[in-house]
């Protein structure tokens, strides 16, 4: 991710935390389209993550005091987007899905609007085991280090990075046929 918007990011947090409301609206600016991308990818329903999204920002805004400043605001802002769908999805009023697998959803919404490249990503993804997708996912996606995803799945980091090793192997490999 660029510098400048990893920067215009920290700057809309610190807005938020100081009670501006011009930082959410900088933060939604910067985030909103990958918000409902990650909140639809759970959900499945557009009009339901935009709700996710603006629960998010709620939660965003009363939890802001949890951030760390410079740690990493984008993986900060899609991992609450992520839980707050995860929990709509796995309450009791909420639609349970087969399969948790947001990315398997995070596709374009229509054929003819995902490039070549959106194509090979999603069926390389498609490829790999739910775990491994997830970690992929994370990592590349939700821009988590390998101790955040570790911490997140309640695995080793050498297991995270060894199954995301395996994991672009087999992208790579497939990707080469």
């Amino acid at each position: 991710m660029d510098q400048q918007i990893r920067e215009k990011i920290e700057n809309a947090l610190e807005m938020v935390r100081k009670g501006q409301e011009a930082g959410v609206e900088l933060l939604y600016g910067l985030m909103g389209r990958t918000m409902l991308f990650v909140a639809n990818g759970v959900v499945s329903d557009s009009y339901l993550a935009e709700d996710i999204v603006q629960e998010s920002f709620i939660k965003i805004v009363k939890g802001i005091g949890g951030y760390r400043t410079g740690t990493n605001g984008y993986a900060w802002v899609c991992r609450i987007v992520r839980n707050t769908a995860l929990n709509w999805v796995r309450s009791p009023g909420g639609k349970r899905l087969a399969s948790l697998d947001e990315f398997d959803r995070a596709a374009a919404s229509s054929f003819e609007e995902k490039s070549e490249a959106a194509l090979t990503a999603e069926r390389l993804m498609q490829a790999l085991t739910p775990q491994r997708r997830e970690m992929i996912y994370m990592k590349y996606f939700l821009d988590m280090t390998v101790r955040e995803i570790a911490k997140d799945i309640g695995k080793s980091k050498s297991y995270v990075s060894k199954e995301i090793g395996k994991a672009e192997e087999q992208m790579k490999k497939m990707h080469g046929n």
